[in-house]
């Protein structure tokens, strides 16, 4: 298909060639052909609306002025020295951003003289994010496993009851004298049940037991 482009089709095959260059330029998947030094011989539509090249004529012009992304311009940088065929993803900045698969491929005549290069694209953005979006519940998912399988259950687990109302307590910004008088007992013990809350739920200091008490639905 890449071996001449649909401009160069003798005419004795020109109804042929005309139902080609249709079903080539209706394509979802972005399509550009070049000559041998780079220079555009044709592009179809949808490679005109991913990149958002104009309605003119680009024929005759080098592909590597006509892309404005960076990321584009670099892979095909690269694409028109590599000896074969070179795949990649690309996220276009500009002019919007787009997630793409790209391949670029080299064109040749019978004898396997190079005499051009096809670059196809693909916008796959939707598909990247509900990619993303999986993988984030997947993981979610795993962990919420893990966790069960490794017995940790509960953040609070192990803690005693009434270290459980002293931290609830702790989540409301009582003061170790406003709980000691809460639960009718010395501000020393307050003090000696919070220890055993830090030792136990690795929190160092009151504002994070506060932020704990809070995470976890204590207060």
């Amino acid at each position: 298909m890449f071996g001449m482009s649909v401009f160069d089709i003798p005419d004795r095959d020109c109804a042929e060639s005309c139902v080609m260059g249709q079903a080539l330029d209706g394509m979802c998947i972005g399509m550009i052909l070049t000559n041998s030094v780079g220079k555009v011989t044709w592009v179809n539509r949808s490679a005109r609306r991913i990149l958002e090249i104009g309605e003119g004529d680009v024929r005759g012009e080098l592909l590597s002025h006509i892309l404005k992304d960076p990321q584009m311009s670099d892979f095909w940088h690269r694409a028109r020295t590599a000896p074969t065929t070179m795949l990649g993803e690309v996220t276009l900045t500009w002019p919007r951003p787009v997630e793409l698969k790209v391949n670029a491929t080299n064109c040749v005549d019978t004898g396997g003289g190079c005499i051009g290069r096809g670059l196809l694209f693909c916008d796959v953005t939707e598909e990247r994010s509900v990619q993303v979006k999986l993988t984030e519940a997947a993981t979610r998912r795993l962990l919420d496993l893990t966790r069960q399988e490794s017995g940790a259950g509960s953040p609070v687990e192990g803690l005693t009851a009434t270290e459980l109302k002293v931290l609830s307590l702790v989540g409301t910004g009582l003061g170790n004298q406003e709980i000691a008088d809460e639960l009718s007992v010395a501000p020393s013990t307050i003090r000696t049940h919070l220890k055993s809350v830090y030792r136990k739920t690795g929190l160092s200091s009151r504002a994070e037991a506060i932020s704990f008490a809070l995470q976890n639905g204590l207060s």
